[in-house]
C-alpha cells in the first residue's frame, strides 16, 4: 500500500506519466498527492518502487487484496492498520467485514486498528460509531491502539483518556510518542509502567523508532536513487541525529524539526537503547526491512527478546486468535 502523501517515492508514477521520476534525496520530480488521484484505472496500475528506487513487477494492492494474500498463503500474522486519515477508518472495517485468515478468524480481529487518539478521545465517543457497534453486535473482538502525540497535551487530558481506554476489553496497548525523558506524554508512559494493576486489558506501550530514512541498503550495494550530496553510510547519523525524507523537499535532520517536543532539542526516538530504557515493549518503524535484518543478524526477535538473548521463543506458536471476554466468564 502507499506510505507517503505522494506517489513518487514508492511507485513508478513518473515513468508511467512521462514525467521526471521523483527523488527523495532532492525532493524533486513528479510526486502527485495520493488523495488527488483515482485508484481505479490509475493508482492500481502503478508498480511498486523499493527503498533503493528499483521498480518491481508488483502493483499497488488494496487492503482486501492484502488480506486475500494472507488467506491464500496461509500466513499467521497480524496486520497493523496505521491510519493517517480519519475518514478511511470506517470504510476499512466494512471492506474487511467478511474476510478471514486461513484458520477462519475474522480479519477485523487480527487487523489492529491503530488510530490517532485525538479522533475519538475516549471509549464513549468511539463506541457510538456505527461500525464499532456493528463489530460488538457481530461478536467481533476488535483490537485497538490509541496513538498519543505531544501536541495532544495542549488541548485535552491525555492521561485521563489513557486510563479510560485501559478499562475496555478491546484496547490492547497504546502508542506514546515521547521525544525525550520528561518531555510531553512522559506521564502516560509512567502510568503504563507503574500502574499495571489498575489496567484491565493492557500493560504495554509502544513508540515510533526513528533510525532515519538513510539506511544501509540490505539487498544490493547499488541505489537507483541519486543520493545527491549525501553519502551512505557516512551520513546515516550526523551530529547525533538522523535524516528524514520530506515531501517535495530535501531531507532534514530530525533534531532540526523537533521543536519543544523534546526538553533538550534532541529526538531520542532514533536511539534504540533509550527506547528500551524507557520501558517500551514494541516499536514501529518506517524502515522495517532494514531493522528486521539488523535484529535477525543479532539473533533477536523483538524488543523483549533483545533483553533475553537466546531464550526459546514461546510467542509465535499457533494461529493468532484473541480470547473473547465471554470465554473468561464462561470458564
Amino acid at each position: 500500500m502507499i506510505h507517503d502523501n505522494g506517489l513518487g517515492r514508492t511507485t513508478d508514477v513518473g515513468e508511467q506519466t512521462q514525467q521526471p521520476a521523483y527523488n527523495p534525496f532532492t525532493g524533486k520530480g513528479y510526486n502527485p498527492l495520493v488523495n488527488q488521484q483515482s485508484f481505479k484505472g490509475f493508482i492500481e496500475n502503478l508498480h511498486i518502487r523499493d527503498e533503493q528506487g528499483r521498480v518491481h513487477v508488483e502493483t499497488v494492492p488494496t487492503l482486501p487484496d492484502m488480506v486475500h494474500s494472507i488467506y491464500e498463503t496461509g500466513a499467521n500474522v497480524v496486520l497493523q492498520l496505521d491510519f493517517k486519515d480519519q475518514a478511511a477508518v470506517e470504510p476499512a472495517y466494512w471492506a474487511l467485514k467478511n474476510l478471514t485468515n486461513r484458520a477462519g478468524v475474522p480479519a477485523n480481529e487480527w487487523c489492529i486498528y491503530k488510530l490517532q487518539a485525538k479522533w475519538w478521545k475516549n471509549p464513549a465517543e468511539f463506541e457510538k460509531l456505527g461500525w464499532v457497534q456493528d463489530a460488538f453486535a457481530s461478536g467481533v473482538q476488535l483490537a485497538y491502539i490509541p496513538v498519543y502525540n505531544p501536541e495532544d497535551e495542549v488541548s485535552w487530558d491525555t492521561l485521563e483518556s489513557l486510563k479510560e481506554w485501559a478499562k475496555t476489553n478491546y484496547t490492547i496497548s497504546a502508542e506514546i510518542e515521547v521525544y525525550s525523558t520528561g518531555a510531553p506524554l512522559q506521564n502516560l508512559q509512567d502510568y503504563v509502567l507503574n500502574n499495571g494493576t489498575e489496567m484491565n486489558t493492557f500493560k504495554t506501550s509502544g513508540i515510533f523508532y526513528a533510525p532515519g530514512d538513510f539506511v544501509d541498503f540490505i539487498t544490493s550495494n547499488r541505489s537507483r536513487f541519486d543520493t545527491a550530496n549525501y553519502s551512505i553510510p557516512g551520513d546515516i547519523r550526523t551530529h547525533n541525529s538522523v535524516y528524514g525524507f520530506q515531501e517535495n523537499k530535501a531531507p532534514v535532520l530530525l533534531d532540526s524539526i523537533v521543536g519543544n517536543k523534546s526538553l533538550d532539542g534532541h529526538d531520542y526516538r532514533s536511539d534504540f537503547d533509550w527506547i528500551l530504557k524507557q520501558g517500551f515493549q514494541w516499536v514501529i518503524t518506517d524502515t522495517a526491512d532494514f531493522w528486521d535484518a539488523q535484529l535477525r543478524a543479532q539473533g533477536y526477535r523483538n524488543t523483549s527478546y533483545m533483553l533475553a538473548s537466546g531464550e526459546v521463543d514461546g510467542v509465535s506458536n499457533g494461529w493468532y486468535r484473541r480470547r473473547h471476554s465471554r470465554e473468561f466468564t464462561e470458564a
